[in-house]
This record gives C-alpha cells, structure tokens and sequence, in this order.
C-alpha cells in the first residue's frame, strides 16, 4: 500500500463518519489526527502540541490545507501533499480562517475524538510497515544509549544520549525517563536528575515519528548482576510475557487484565500492579488509554499494544503489534541482548534481560 492509497481508504474511513453525524465536512486541528489521515505528515511546531501549525478540511470530495502563509512554503516544497489529492487554503499569519459550512465537525470536541479513536487504532497495511520500521529504529536507540552508560554520568547525559540517538533516526523521544541505582527502587516515572550512575541504569523512551509511537524500555549494570535484581527481571519478563499471549482478537480487556494480575500472583508480587498503571493501546499517543480492572473494550486484530508491567527495582516494556493469529514486538531487542526465553502454554517468548556492561 502506498501513500495516496493509504489516504484515500482513510478518506473513505471519514466519509462514514460524515453520514453518521449528519456533517459536510470535519476539520482535523489535533498533530495526531493529522499524522494519521495524511500517513505521517508531522504537523507539529511546538514538539508538545495538541493542535497542528496547519489543519485539514474533509468533506465527502475534497481534502484541504488549511494553512498560514509561514507554513505553507515548506508544506508545497517538502510534503507533496498536492500529489496525494489535497488542495490548499492559505492566510495571512496575522489572521485566523476557518472552513465554512452549514455543518461542520471538529477533531478538538471530544465525542468527534472519540470516534477518531477508533479510526485510528486499527493499523492499515502502509501504518503497519512504517510502525515496524520505527520499532527497528527504537529499539536501536535504546541500544546505542544504553551501552553507552559509564560510571559517573549524570542522568541528564543518559537522557540526553537517547535524545540524540532517536533524532538521528528521524524521531523524537516524546517520553524520556531515565533512573539509576535506588531511583530505580523508589520512583515508577523517574524524569532524569543530576544524580550519577554507580552500579545500575533503566532508560524509557517513547519514540515518535510520522505520528506514531512506540515504547519501550531497557536495564544495564555495571559489573556483575546480582541474584536479587536477576530474579526481578525474570519476574517481570514472565508477567510481560503473559499479558501479550493474553492479547487475543476478540478478547475483552478486563479479561486480559485479570490474566496480568495472576501473572503477577504466581510471580509472588500480587500488589506490584496497584503502583503502576500496566500500559494498553497505543498508536498515535504513547497510550490510547490505560488499560484498567473492569475495562469491557474488546481487543482488535492490527492494533499495537504497549503492556510496562513492573515490581520495585524493575521492569519490562515493548510494543507488540496484534494480529488475527498472534502477536509480533515491533521493538525488539539487538541480536546481541541478553534475553530471557518465557514459557507461555507451550508458547516460548524471548524478553530482555538486564544488559552487564
């Protein structure tokens, strides 16, 4: 599947969306909704933003740019958006323009997101390959940041490697956690410190490009691991490994979550989820929503998932993408990572470990 192509089964996507709320036309403001009809068009400036530096306009024919005159010399040189089927609006920067209608639609409310949602979570051909691309590509960054540990880095320099490591692959570390030693122990969303590494290192990075995201994270220590953090990992890798067998097509979340939580108790750490959310959807936001106890949502076949199970000092995370027959990491670990292989009903799963540096 190419790119127009990609568009054009999303253009359709839209035009139901269209009959169902009775509209002319939905205007698409948010980076992420924008990422998604125009397969990968990042139309953010501030790296944070919610809502694009430009915008598109959807009516049953048409696809359009709306646009100010600051952004669209670089959207005309750079984006080919006039070959893939949209026109452009421009305006003075100075002035505000909307599309008009007799109804219109908007992205920004939040029964329009809703429905946005569920267009967005099921991955279509051309998504899926460029998901599995950036998995390769945050995975590498993860590796490249982590190896480079040494003792006495602060923190901030780890963070800052993985930083860089993921803008030289064409991304952008949306989340960057790192901790070190007992920061580990104390904190599930340890942002970086001036603190130096002595003895041991956790780096978490959600990764984006083109819209989508993919997570994961990764452990070192310097020197010999010891048995009791060794034994922490093999803990969270069976309960990693649990969740994603556990997430089946057709399968309600709350059952999937009931599966996590025995993982955990057979583990001998049945409090351990109460102290950190599990993770759940993902896509174009680090997460579509946080799987909870109760949650009555099926899983679907071709949406990407990003399960952090954790027990104090340690924990386990990558992004799997679902399919009618099974689950495959979109960031797995190099060649070369220590791994833990995890019985799963038969099913042999490899995790990482913790890297000895």
């Amino acid at each position: 599947m190419d790119r127009l192509q990609e568009i054009e089964v999303k253009h359709n996507r839209l035009r139901e969306l269209l009959i169902r709320h009775h509209a002319d036309g939905i205007w698409l403001q948010r980076t992420r909704n924008i990422a998604w009809l125009t397969a990968g068009a990042d139309a953010s400036i501030p790296a944070d933003s919610e809502t694009g530096a430009y915008s598109v306009f959807v009516t049953a024919d048409k696809r359009e740019i709306y646009s100010n005159n600051i952004e669209i010399t670089r959207l005309r040189a750079e984006e080919n958006f006039e070959s893939l089927g949209f026109s452009f609006h421009e305006f003075p920067w100075h002035t505000a323009e909307n599309p008009a209608g007799a109804h219109l639609v908007v992205d920004t409310s939040s029964l329009i997101e809703q429905d946005m949602q569920k267009l967005r979570l099921v991955l279509v051909e051309g998504e899926q390959e460029r998901y599995r691309a950036l998995g390769q590509d945050a995975a590498a960054a993860l590796n490249e940041a982590i190896r480079a540990v040494r003792p006495g880095d602060t923190e901030f320099e780890i963070a800052s490697r993985l930083d860089a490591a993921c803008r030289a692959r064409g991304g952008l570390a949306v989340v960057n956690l790192v901790a070190t030693d007992e920061r580990i122990s104390k904190f599930r969303h340890p942002l970086a410190t001036s603190k130096k590494l002595e003895k041991y290192a956790m780096v978490v990075v959600c990764m984006r490009r083109g819209g989508l995201i993919v997570s994961g994270t990764r452990l070192a220590y310097l020197g010999k691991l010891p048995a009791e953090i060794a034994e922490k990992a093999n803990k969270c890798a069976a309960i990693d490994t649990a969740v994603m067998v556990a997430t089946k097509p057709g399968r309600a979340l709350s059952d999937v979550f009931a599966d996590l939580q025995s993982a955990y108790a057979a583990q001998g750490e049945d409090d351990q989820w109460n102290y950190h959310h599990q993770g759940g959807p993902t896509g174009y936001i680090a997460r579509e929503w946080i799987v909870s106890p109760g949650d009555t949502r099926l899983v679907q076949a071709n949406v990407a998932f990003a399960w952090n199970p954790s027990v104090v000092g340690c924990k386990s995370e990558d992004t799997i993408l679902v399919g009618e027959n099974g689950f495959e990491i979109l960031s797995d670990a190099a060649s070369d990572w220590p791994m833990i292989d995890v019985n799963v009903g038969g099913q042999i799963v490899k995790r990482p470990g913790i890297l000895e540096i």
